[in-house]
């Protein structure tokens, strides 16, 4: 009988009620937003400036309806498989927009990407026509000019996929000895008609005195 008009008893009680209330309005939020996220390709952006060369990696992650449509795009003959030559072909064409839509620029002039790796198109378990996640990967570099150093701005623009809604995310960090402040575009990005491209990240070089290290590839 003491028990049920323990005054500590109640306040656990009404604790215990409010958290109960709190996760009823917090969880549908978070499947509302977690649902409403399945509509962006990630975008993924690694900037990594060394002595010598700038390196840029960048992964488009497709959730499964937008991956969908790029898989029947990659299809040219319909038959809901996916061969080699398909995906050759789409990784081909993939490329080439990188060379229009991809812009570096170096203390305020374009600088010359030149392409570190060939392009790597994860399926993961599902190689054919279907509504399953997919990545693409992307990865460049240029040549650091002579004479850059403190002071010294670093900015890459891009149009792949801006016609989709975009999630992104940037990254940009210096070798041993360098260092950057940068200004980037994250975040939820809709979709642009009749942009060719935006400017993901901008960096300003805050520390220039490299030691070699990464990046320094002749």
């Amino acid at each position: 009988m003491t028990c049920a008009h323990d005054p500590y008893s109640r306040t656990r009680l009404f604790v215990c009620l409010g958290w109960v209330l709190a996760m009823e309005c917090f969880v549908p939020q978070c499947a509302s937003a977690h649902t409403s996220l399945e509509g962006y390709v990630r975008e993924s952006v690694s900037v990594s400036v060394g002595a010598v060369n700038i390196d840029i990696a960048i992964q488009f992650s497709f959730p499964a309806a937008l991956s969908l449509a790029e898989r029947q795009l990659m299809d040219r003959d319909g038959d809901g498989k996916l061969s080699k030559q398909e995906r050759e072909t789409y990784l081909n064409g993939v490329q080439a927009r990188a060379e229009q839509q991809l812009r570096l620029s170096v203390n305020g002039q374009a600088a010359m990407l030149m392409p570190l790796e060939d392009p790597v198109l994860d399926l993961q378990d599902a190689p054919d026509v279907e509504a399953h996640p997919h990545a693409l990967r992307l990865a460049w570099f240029a040549r650091v000019p002579q004479g850059f150093g403190l002071g010294g701005t670093v900015a890459l623009d891009c149009g792949l996929w801006t016609d989709a809604p975009l999630l992104v995310s940037v990254s940009t960090d210096g070798a041993d000895g360098i260092r950057f402040q940068t200004v980037d575009a994250q975040g939820l990005r809709p979709p642009s008609k009749g942009v060719a491209e935006f400017r993901i990240t901008e960096a300003r070089c805050t520390l220039w005195q490299p030691g070699g290290g990464r990046n320094g590839r002749q």
